[in-house]
């Protein structure tokens, strides 16, 4: 599945360590906006990852769940378009 993540953390150095958590799972969309694709195991995993580094008081995380459905009917307008991270492994 397809997980688009974003992030708003207020302390520079958790958002680094935020964005480098997400820049091995994904690719950046945006500034603090990533696509990922994993199964819900792995996006558990990661969220645990970024929860460690977050103050709950002052930092969001938004995480969106694109099905195979929904990803075929999204429109992007203007450059670029959704790039769907390919899963493969090293032997």
């Amino acid at each position: 599945m397809v997980y688009f993540i974003g992030y708003d953390i207020a302390d520079s150095k958790s958002l680094a360590r935020v964005a480098n958590i997400l820049e091995n799972f994904g690719i950046r969309v945006q500034k603090s906006f990533f696509e990922c694709e994993m199964n819900r195991a792995k996006m558990n995993d990661v969220c645990d990852s970024i929860l460690a580094e977050m103050d709950l008081k002052s930092d969001k995380l938004q995480i969106y769940p694109i099905c195979e459905d929904c990803l075929s009917k999204s429109e992007i307008i203007g450059r670029g378009g959704i790039d769907k991270p390919q899963t493969f492994m090293i032997l």
